[in-house]
């Protein structure tokens, strides 16, 4: 039997929801998963083991607990802060389980990736759609303003999660957490209703953004352009270097055509639709 799904892309964070806050977007990973003796991984028209270390053969491993053929087609650029991983393991998993005649579910896809990376923000995106609250292993799909575009820059360089995160101290300062919060409060606020003043206030993270500015300038350049030309709200995606800008109708090209002149030819700007659901 072959089995196939699909997953999208995701924006993690969003500034103040380190870790508890995602966004799906409109790119997808597809895989096909076949019943194998052997680990195999078909990508790019070649045909490779899946090492047992690799996190797919771990994500499929947790869910089905035998050996696939896997053939991926992913859309969503890898290391660059838009969830690919998350992406990848969850339509890896839903396909696998497909091939076994099994039919999964949302929440359980959403625990294998979740405990594979460490955090579920990503996972929960990919797996339930739209924008999406994590704590734990519960996930709360929330409302997002309809007249909000999602702009995406996409530098032509890449920044390992793994980098990312081993800049962040283990210890945050109390005041640092407590004006974090207030601005997590306006960020929901502001997504639900498209609020300018709401989402200004969720404006300058200190938790993770701040601290990553060395590693990525260009993604403070990004945010920056776009909150010039008429954004409503920027922050990196996920662990960088891309950057996400929401925007309206009235802003959308000047944001577009001012985030192009950060990233240049080599990179890309794209409006992408929020994905509505998650994996299929």
């Amino acid at each position: 039997m072959n089995g196939q799904a699909t997953a999208p892309a995701s924006s993690a964070n969003l500034g103040p929801g380190f870790d508890c806050l995602a966004l799906a977007l409109e790119l997808r990973c597809h895989v096909s998963a076949e019943i194998s003796d052997e680990w195999l991984l078909d990508e790019y028209d070649t045909v490779v083991p899946l090492p047992a270390g690799d996190l797919v053969h771990r994500a499929v491993e947790a869910a089905v607990g035998r050996p696939m053929r896997l053939t991926i087609h992913n859309e969503v650029p890898r290391t660059r802060g838009l969830g690919s991983s998350s992406a990848v393991t969850t339509a890896a998993a839903a396909a696998s389980m497909r091939a076994v005649g099994e039919e999964p579910t949302s929440q359980h896809l959403f625990e294998i990736v979740a405990e594979l990376e460490g955090h579920g923000d990503n996972a929960a995106a990919a797996a339930f759609g739209g924008l999406v609250a994590v704590a734990g292993n519960r996930v709360r799909r929330m409302t997002i303003a309809p007249e909000l575009i999602v702009v995406v820059g996409i530098p032509d360089h890449h920044l390992s999660t793994h980098k990312a995160r081993a800049a962040l101290p283990k210890v945050v300062r109390l005041n640092a957490a407590a004006r974090s919060v207030a601005r997590m409060a306006f960020l929901i606020e502001g997504l639900r209703s498209a609020d300018p003043e709401a989402l200004a206030a969720a404006a300058g993270d200190e938790l993770h953004e701040s601290l990553r500015a060395s590693l990525s300038p260009v993604t403070g350049e990004l945010m920056g352009a776009a909150a010039e030309a008429g954004a409503l709200h920027t922050a990196w995606s996920g662990a960088g270097p891309s950057a996400v800008a929401l925007v309206t109708e009235d802003t959308r090209d000047e944001v577009v055509a001012a985030m192009e002149s950060v990233v240049g030819e080599a990179g890309e700007v794209r409006v992408l639709p929020v994905a509505a659901e998650g994996w299929r």
